[in-house]
């Protein structure tokens, strides 16, 4: 009884300082050790047995606390990785880039590698005419960004998968067929006698 004693006010600092980084897992391994090493110890103290007691529900508590700990903390990254997708799924679209973006970013002096991308990550596409050719030149907007607006004509186009609506189909069994027919009988009259 005494090794049970002097278990549980062994393990009760940890439960006390050392929890707060600890995962899900490890405070299931260690509450489920703790709380199984006293019952243990308890149960094993009725046979004389009090530290193999102690030992075995140990084991098994940590087990099994470990086991719960775990499932918790895997459903909380899966949550985790479900609020991320929603809210990355709600973040606006920005809008492909016109060409007087294009010339303002060139006369900010943005750099050419930052207007290229820029025009990556909108998916803009372009089809310019000479006339669009000479404004952009005229404008300062440099030979390598041009030459990556006349690039995105010739891209395909990025393709977004969205799932098909499920269709709910119904089956409606045909009523059974009504039966159609001509029967006669005899039924000899009684007459009174």
């Amino acid at each position: 009884m005494k090794i049970a004693h002097g278990l549980c006010l062994a393990l009760a600092p940890l439960f006390l300082a050392g929890c707060q980084g600890m995962s899900h897992t490890d405070k299931g391994v260690l509450g489920g050790a703790a709380l199984g090493s006293g019952v243990g110890a308890i149960i094993g103290s009725a046979t004389k047995n009090t530290g193999a007691g102690a030992v075995v529900g140990g084991l098994a508590g940590g087990l099994a606390g470990g086991v719960i700990g775990n499932s918790i903390d895997e459903s909380e990254k899966r949550q985790e990785i479900r609020l991320a997708a929603a809210q990355a799924a709600a973040q606006p679209q920005t809008p492909p880039l016109g060409l007087t973006d294009i010339v303002q970013m060139a006369q900010q002096r943005i750099s050419d590698a930052i207007i290229i991308q820029q025009i990556r990550t909108t998916n803009s596409v372009y089809h310019l005419s000479p006339a669009d050719l000479q404004w952009l030149n005229a404008n300062g907007v440099s030979d390598a960004v041009v030459m990556e607006m006349q690039a995105t004509a010739n891209r395909p186009p990025k393709r977004v998968y969205v799932p098909a609506p499920r269709e709910r189909v119904v089956i409606v069994e045909p009523p059974p067929p009504v039966g159609i027919g001509i029967g006669f009988g005899y039924h000899p009259r009684r007459r009174g006698w």
